[in-house]
């Protein structure tokens, strides 16, 4: 029997766990290879690479599952899904990031705006969006979400991810490359994140495009900064997390915690021609 008819059989057994385990070597050999040219602090740009794996490792799955790897990439495609969908995605992103501003302003507390200039927050958006995070999106929702949920529940699925996905950042985080909180905020963060994005993504009935710029949106640097007191709670949590928590929790209470949706239908996996376990 040959190597790649073995690959190809297992991967058959574990769709998920052949991703897995893909993206945990070719996470390795990308991380090893920026370390290697610029130490243990690499600036943030030449992360980009380590940004394509998930990508990478997702592509590589759907070959050796055999299914059709046009199909999959095709979830790129479908971007006629309803505005309303951007603009949840993209208004929770921009709302969460700028919390504490919007609370300052409210309670009358000094915020100077904006932080940077309008171009930089282009550049960066569009550096998320076509070349770095974003396109993680290709293995987090596009390969990992609708496989895992046809086992498991919406939810559930959306926590794994969020967990894989929180800690496949930390190679990235031991190297400061990123602007990145405590990592047991982070964590919260991501899973938060991930029930959100996930349900975008069912929603829209696997509409990658919705998931990759609200992704994008969600890296964006906040528009405001604070320069007076906060309430005390923004000591201890910050408020990005908060509104991230409370917008999951109520996804959950709203659409409900098996498919994320209110019809109770989910995505068909993209490209799959045969059918798989996990």
């Amino acid at each position: 029997m040959s190597v790649l008819k073995t690959l190809r059989e297992r991967a058959r057994r574990t769709p998920v766990g052949a991703f897995l385990a893909v993206l945990i070597v070719n996470s390795s050999l990308v991380v090893t290879a920026l370390y290697a040219v610029f130490g243990a602090d690499f600036p943030t740009l030449a992360a980009i690479p380590y940004a394509w794996t998930p990508m990478a490792s997702a592509g590589i799955t759907v070959w050796l599952l055999n299914d059709g790897v046009r199909d999959w990439l095709g979830q790129l495609r479908n971007v006629r899904t309803g505005i309303h969908w951007y603009l949840a995605g993209i208004g929770i992103m921009l709302v969460a990031t700028d919390f504490e501003s919007i609370v300052a302003v409210l309670l009358g507390v000094d915020v100077v705006a904006p932080a940077a200039s309008i171009g930089q927050y282009l550049f960066f958006f569009a550096v998320t969006l076509f070349l770095a995070g974003a396109l993680e999106e290709l293995g987090w929702r596009g390969f990992m979400q609708p496989r895992l949920q046809q086992r498991f529940s919406a939810l559930t699925t959306s926590v794994v991810i969020g967990l894989v996905w929180a800690f496949w950042h930390v190679p990235l985080i031991l190297a400061g490359a990123g602007d990145f909180t405590a990592f047991h905020e982070y964590v919260v963060y991501v899973v938060a994140t991930s029930v959100i994005l996930g349900w975008l993504y069912n929603n829209t009935r696997g509409a990658l495009p919705v998931v990759m710029i609200t992704h994008a949106a969600s890296n964006m640097a906040a528009f405001g900064e604070v320069t007076g007191e906060l309430p005390a709670i923004f000591d201890i949590v910050s408020g990005n997390i908060i509104f991230y928590v409370a917008c999951a929790a109520l996804i959950v209470l709203y659409a409900g915690w098996k498919t994320l949706t209110k019809d109770g239908t989910l995505p068909d996996i993209p490209g799959q021609r045969t059918e798989n376990p996990l």
